[in-house]
């Protein structure tokens, strides 16, 4: 009965690597002041011209982000 059982195939999860440059290019948005940082201006350029993060998936994650700051608000 157990040899039946298939492997669990790897599930590649809701936080792909484009979603998650995503969310750090929106933080820098919703941060301008992080671009201050020489870090984050390296950090900043190189998204640019990654072709994985689109406008699409970063005002998503602009949406994410102050959706969660409002509830966070909304709970205190």
């Amino acid at each position: 009965m157990q040899d039946d059982l298939k492997p669990l195939e790897r599930h590649a999860g809701y936080y792909t690597a484009p979603w998650r440059k995503a969310r750090i290019c929106a933080r820098l948005f919703l941060h301008p002041e992080l671009l201050a940082r020489e870090r984050y201006k390296r950090i900043a350029a190189a998204f640019v011209h990654d072709p994985s993060v689109t406008n699409r998936l970063i005002s998503q994650a602009v949406a994410q982000l102050q959706g969660i700051r409002c509830q966070r608000d909304a709970a205190s």
